[in-house]
């Protein structure tokens, strides 16, 4: 779809209040960094297994990375005001992280001794993410005082639609040639060009990047705050209450997330394009449904949509216990992209709504502080827990021929553990309309989900041409009416 009518579809009449080009750039950019993601970042599990990667590794270079993201993000944000121009600093690291690629790219052909490749792929996506975290609070910053609050879910939900169309882009793509190099015995050369790949997207990112509209930051010193005074004030503050709720459910996550892929690629066999293919449809059925979520995020609030989606999160793990079947484990992705597609855009979206302007990039940074260390806790249990596990395990009348599956369990007893204590610790934010979440479940399933699912998306890139042709038309029929007045 194109961009510039992405961003009038977007924003409506508050773009049109506002310099629309500060928008485009947003766009294009999430554009080729979701590309970067899905050609790139979605592999670096499969590539460590490559690698030979112990099970430990895999969950260290899941998971230790982002340990160091997170004091990236607390140093990013202590110094946030000590500069003038907060694209210059997004756009080093930027490029910084482009750069990094390359000498993973180059990794399988350097002559390193028994497991010195693997951990260096880990010091690495350490250096990878650590720029990330350098990014992060101040692209927030950023982008919370570049685009209106009135339109900020439907924004976000745009804009994260049209980055999970690019990121299934890539990852399909770099799947395709991972499949075909591996067919052909050059497997560490599909990484090479799939790598190269990600680094040519990220280094066009950059350069929409440098296009930001750059308004001058200014923080007063009474809205610093240190991170232990966040701790302090955080049985009382409704923000800190929601981030120890996201951080617990993320160390659930932990527990399983780095063995998803070593369970497909060493357990059940799975080729990369198969293991592609069901990566791919969890990525497709999130940027089918962003956009849905952002305007009801918008309508009914970010609180009512972790509500709804928390408990989804919770089940997906324990489905992949049912069967091994490619078809079932398909199903069970469409439905896990849903509920992610809603829980992560309604949790960066109230992170905007819950912090002041000044305060917001310190805010981003103690939540990835704090959640970084539930991250990596999830991922070290979630690592013992497989280490002690024998390769097939036996529970009574139950059999299961890998054991991993137990750990799948276990990460969904855990996401269910902190939905239920603590998605009622903390509340909405911003005035809302009034839904329960049982109405909410019909609204998003369409009432009939697989006739509402299907006709959703049978009509969907055509209601995008139409609106596209509706809002034209009234930008047509308005510029006539003020040539009208003018000439009266």
């Amino acid at each position: 779809m194109n961009n510039d009518k992405a961003v009038n579809q977007t924003l409506g009449a508050d773009a049109k209040n506002s310099d629309e080009s500060a928008f485009k750039a947003p766009l294009r950019d999430g554009i080729s960094h979701a590309f970067m993601l899905g050609a790139g970042e979605t592999y670096l599990g499969a590539f460590g297994i490559f690698l030979q990667a112990t099970t430990v590794q895999i969950g260290l270079l899941a998971t230790l990375p982002q340990v160091f993201e997170a004091m990236a993000q607390w140093v990013s944000a202590l110094t946030l005001d000590r500069f003038q121009s907060r694209r210059k600093v997004i756009l080093f690291w930027v490029i910084f992280q482009a750069l990094l690629w390359l000498p993973i790219a180059i990794l399988p052909f350097l002559p390193l001794p028994g497991q010195a490749a693997a951990v260096s792929l880990i010091c690495l996506a350490i250096l990878y993410q650590s720029a990330t975290g350098f990014i992060y609070p101040v692209w927030s910053s950023l982008m919370g005082d570049l685009v209106p609050l009135t339109a900020r879910g439907r924004f976000f939900g745009n804009r994260n639609r049209l980055t999970g169309m690019s990121s299934f882009i890539g990852l399909l793509l770099a799947g395709a040639i991972l499949h075909f190099f591996k067919n052909a015995g050059l497997a560490a050369a599909g990484f090479l060009v799939i790598f190269t790949l990600a680094m040519a997207a990220r280094l066009d990112s950059a350069v929409w990047m440098h296009r930001y509209a750059d308004p001058a930051y200014h923080m007063p010193r009474e809205h610093a705050f240190s991170f232990w005074q966040f701790l302090r004030r955080s049985p009382a503050s409704n923000y800190a209450r929601f981030v120890f709720f996201f951080a617990a459910i993320n160390f659930g996550v932990a527990f399983s997330s780095p063995y998803f892929a070593l369970y497909m690629l060493r357990d059940l066999q799975f080729s990369y394009l198969q293991f592609t293919l069901i990566s791919a449809v969890a990525t497709m059925s999130q940027f089918l449904t962003f956009r849905y979520w952002g305007d009801i995020s918008d309508r009914f609030g970010n609180k009512k949509v972790l509500n709804v989606c928390s408990w989804g999160i919770a089940i997906v793990p324990t489905c992949w216990l049912l069967s091994t079947n490619i078809l079932y484990l398909g199903c069970i992705q469409v439905f896990a992209g849903v509920v992610w597609a809603g829980f992560n855009l309604a949790s960066a979206n109230f992170i905007y709504d819950a912090c002041s302007p000044p305060k917001r990039a310190r805010c981003v940074a103690y939540r990835g502080i704090i959640n970084s260390i539930f991250i990596l806790s999830g991922s070290l249990a979630g690592g013992l827990a497989a280490g002690l596990l024998p390769p097939s395990l036996t529970i009574g009348p139950l059999f299961f021929p890998h054991s991993l599956v137990l750990i799948f369990l276990i990460s969904g007893l855990l996401r269910l553990a902190a939905a239920g204590a603590l998605l009622r610790k903390f509340h909405e934010v911003r005035a809302v309309e009034s839904i329960r979440s049982r109405d909410l479940i019909f609204r998003v399933s369409h009432i009939k989900p697989i006739a509402g699912a299907t006709f959703h998306l049978l009509t969907y890139f055509f209601r995008d041409q139409r609106e596209n042709k509706e809002m034209k038309a009234q930008d047509v029929q308005k510029a006539k009416d003020k040539e009208q007045q003018g000439t009266e």
